[in-house]
């Protein structure tokens, strides 16, 4: 027996008080619109916190985007459903989540706008098999996963609604003309309200493509804020505020770090204290990663250069020269 005739109140779970809870189909929507304000009451669970927390631990070595809805968004209105507009919906927690498969062919669309060569494209989407050339195909070289819902956005629906001017010519495909007497029909549905927060992880399994997660980041960052994720997105719906992950620093940017803390002691070398300056540079520098010393050692040698003293014969200036080789 439907849970609904028994006279039980919804459960905060969305998913189910949709697919369970709506008492019947009235031509006023009456009963949709009830159903819809309680949902759109919830709060989110105690349990759909702590599994929160134990997926984000799951996917420690992830990059993590916070896409933050500017606007409502509408994501699965095809979504089966028993009002006529579905919703992207968590089977388990009954929380809206952005799919996966979505973000991933939105970055496709931004991928064509930013001009990728077709093997860029093959690293961030993976390419279809082409029998001319011979070649399978392969997956690519990232993950996207589904963007869960920040539990410190504890209530994220609103009722939202849209109105149907011509419900006949809609409902018969075409087979009764639309006039200007048709009366409006507005249905209510569900919809994800402003200021509610999704955290998006994108991994990469490969080695050697611990850079390209930063380049899908900031792809999608660019198109969850200006192309918009799911449906309705000319009427507005479905744009983010988005805060991309920190890129960590490199050897070369941490080396122009480590000059710059250097630099006035370089400028500071003179006849008199050249011999304890370079010992004192050289003890430093000599167990330092190649690409993080260059730039210091760069600069010692062209201020050495500039001063007119620098000669290979000198055992120091020679050692400059054999870490700046290596």
């Amino acid at each position: 027996m439907r849970a609904s005739r028994l006279n039980l109140p919804p459960p905060p779970h969305a998913g189910l008080a949709l697919q369970r809870y709506l008492k019947q189909q009235d031509d006023e929507n009456a009963s949709a619109r009830e159903l819809l304000t309680h949902i759109a009451n919830s709060q989110v669970s105690t349990v759909y916190r702590t599994a929160f927390e134990r997926w984000k631990e799951s996917l420690k070595g992830a990059i993590w985007l916070e896409a933050t809805t500017r606007t409502p968004l509408a994501i699965g209105l095809g979504n089966s459903s028993p009002l006529e507009n579905g919703l992207a919906l968590h089977h388990t927690y009954g929380t809206p989540y952005l799919p996966g498969s979505a973000l991933k062919g939105l970055l496709r669309r931004v991928a064509e706008r930013y001009g990728l060569t077709e093997q860029e494209k093959a690293v961030l989407l993976g390419e279809g098999p082409d029998p001319k050339r011979k070649n399978q195909g392969n997956a690519a070289y990232l993950v996207y996963w589904d963007g869960w819902l920040d539990p410190a956005s504890s209530q994220p629906f609103q009722s939202d609604v849209i109105t149907v001017h011509h419900r006949e010519y809609y409902g018969k495909k075409g087979a009764v003309w639309p006039t200007d007497f048709d009366d409006p029909n507005p249905v209510a549905f569900l919809s994800v309200k402003p200021g509610v927060k999704f955290c998006i992880p994108i991994t990469s399994p490969a080695e050697n493509a611990q850079d390209w997660p930063y380049k899908a980041a900031e792809m999608l960052k660019w198109g969850l804020e200006n192309l918009g994720l799911g449906g309705k997105t000319n009427a507005g719906y479905g744009y983010f505020t988005v805060k991309p992950p920190e890129k960590p620093k490199g050897e070369l940017e941490l080396g122009l770090e480590l000059l710059e803390g250097y630099r006035k002691r370089i400028a500071g070398i003179k006849p008199a204290n050249e011999r304890g300056e370079l010992d004192f540079f050289l003890r430093e520098l000599a167990d330092k990663p190649p690409a993080l010393r260059k730039p210091t050692l760069e600069a010692l040698k062209k201020h050495l250069q500039e001063w007119k003293v620098w000669k290979t014969s000198n055992p120091q200036h020679a050692r400059i020269q054999e870490l700046l080789d290596q």
